[in-house]
C-alpha cells in the first residue's frame, strides 16, 4: 500500500513549482511548464493517495479538474486572500510558497483550511457568461461616455448621458454635431451597435443556461432579485450545501465589516470585500430595488429603521440590507422553501403579545 504524500503546487503564468513531503518527512521538489504537455508530465508524478494543495486562480481550476480525472487524488483549493502564512512571510518565492502549501495540507484538515469547492459544469458556465456580460456592459458604458465627451468638447452641455441611453436617442442627438465631431460620434455609434449586439447574444446564452433551473426561479420570486443576481448567486454560492450556516454567507460575499480587536476594545471597519465582486455589486443593486419595491417586507423595515430611527447613512443601511438579502437567498436554497413576504412587528403588536403572554 502506497503511503500518503502531501504536495504543494505553486502556479505561475507559464511555470509551476512543486514540493512533495514524503510520509517519512523527506522533502523533494521539481518544476515545469503549465502548458498541456507540461501538465501531463506533472500528473505522472502524482499518485492517487496524494493530498495536493493549490492556491485558487483560473489555471488552478483547470488543473484541479484534470488531476481529479487523470490521477484521482484529493485536491484542496485554497483561498489565497486567507493564507497569511504565505503573504505575510519575509522569505517568499515559488519554492517556499509550494512548500508552505504542502505543510498546510499536512497539518490541517479541510475544515480548518480556507478551502474553496470546485464549481460544477453548470456553475462554471454561469460564471463565464456573467463575466463576459459584465465586461460587455462595462465597454458599453465607456463608449457612451466617449460620445458624451464629444458633445462637451464642442461646447454642447445640454446633452446628458441619459439622452444617449438608447440607439434611437443617440442617433437623434448626434444630428446637432458637425464636421470631425460628427464623424467621431458616428464611429462610436458603430462600436456601440456591435457591443449591444454581443450583449444580446450573451443574454440569450444566459437564458438558455438557466432555463429549467429551479433554484434560480425560486430566487427570482424575491422582490428586486433579477435573473442576473439569481444566476450569479447560484454560480458563486451554489445551492447552499457548501456553507454550514447562514452566518458564513456574509463573509463569503464580502459584506461583513473588518474586525480590529485588542483586549477589551473592538472596532468595526469597512466591509472586507472578499468573494466575487460582480455578485457583491449585484446584491447591493438588488438591495436598492428591494427597499423600493412594493412587495418588500422585513428587509425594507430594517432599512427604514436604520435610516430613520438609528440615523444611519443610506449607503451603510443598504449594505446591511444586501447582506440580509444574501442570507435570505441562501436560506431559501438551503431549506428548499419559497419566498414569503414578512413584515416586522409594530410596537403595539409587541405590547399585545407581551400582555397575552403575561395573562
Amino acid at each position: 500500500m502506497e503511503r500518503k504524500r502531501f504536495i504543494g503546487i505553486d502556479l505561475g503564468k507559464r511555470t509551476y513549482e512543486i514540493k512533495i513531503i514524503e510520509s517519512d518527512g523527506k522533502v523533494s521538489g521539481t518544476n515545469g511548464l503549465t502548458n498541456p504537455a507540461g501538465r501531463k508530465t506533472l500528473y505522472k508524478k502524482l499518485r492517487c493517495t496524494d493530498r495536493v494543495a493549490i492556491e485558487v486562480c483560473s489555471l488552478a481550476m483547470v488543473i484541479a479538474k484534470e488531476i481529479q480525472n487523470e490521477v484521482g487524488c484529493e485536491v484542496v483549493l485554497l483561498n489565497p486572500s486567507q493564507i497569511a502564512l504565505i503573504y505575510r512571510s519575509v522569505k517568499k518565492n515559488d519554492k517556499e510558497d509550494a512548500l508552505k502549501l504542502a505543510r498546510l495540507v499536512q497539518k490541517f484538515t479541510n475544515e480548518e483550511l480556507p478551502k474553496i469547492e470546485l464549481p460544477t459544469e453548470h456553475e462554471e458556465n454561469l460564471r463565464q457568461i456573467l463575466t463576459e456580460l459584465r465586461q460587455l456592459k462595462h465597454d458599453r458604458t465607456k463608449e457612451i461616455n466617449r460620445i458624451h465627451a464629444v458633445f462637451l468638447e464642442c461646447g454642447i452641455t445640454e446633452i446628458k448621458r441619459k439622452d444617449l441611453a438608447t440607439a434611437e436617442k443617440r442617433t437623434e442627438s448626434i444630428k446637432i454635431l458637425k464636421g470631425l465631431a460628427l464623424m467621431q460620434a458616428e464611429r462610436n455609434l458603430e462600436k456601440l451597435k456591435l457591443i449591444e449586439k454581443q450583449i444580446q447574444e450573451v443574454e440569450n446564452l444566459l437564458d438558455e443556461e438557466i432555463d429549467g433551473d429551479k433554484n434560480i426561479e425560486k430566487l427570482e420570486e424575491i422582490p428586486g432579485v433579477g435573473k442576473q443576481l439569481a444566476s450569479a448567486f447560484v454560480a458563486f454560492i451554489g445551492d447552499g450545501s457548501r456553507y454550514p450556516n447562514v452566518s458564513t454567507i456574509g463573509a463569503a460575499t464580502g459584506l461583513v465589516p473588518r474586525l480590529d480587536m485588542s483586549s477589551t476594545s473592538l472596532r468595526l471597519g469597512h466591509i472586507t470585500k472578499c468573494g466575487n465582486t460582480n455578485l457583491r455589486s449585484l446584491l447591493i443593486l438588488a438591495a436598492w430595488s428591494h427597499v423600493k419595491a412594493k412587495g418588500s417586507g422585513a428587509l425594507k423595515d430594517r432599512y427604514l429603521y436604520m435610516t430613520q430611527v438609528q440615523s444611519k447613512g443610506k449607503k451603510i443601511a443598504i449594505v446591511a440590507v444586501a447582506r440580509k438579502l444574501a442570507e435570505l437567498m441562501y436560506t431559501l436554497l438551503k431549506n428548499g422553501t419559497s419566498y414569503e413576504k414578512r413584515t416586522s412587528p409594530t410596537i403595539s403588536q409587541l405590547v399585545d403579545d407581551a400582555l397575552a403572554v403575561a395573562s
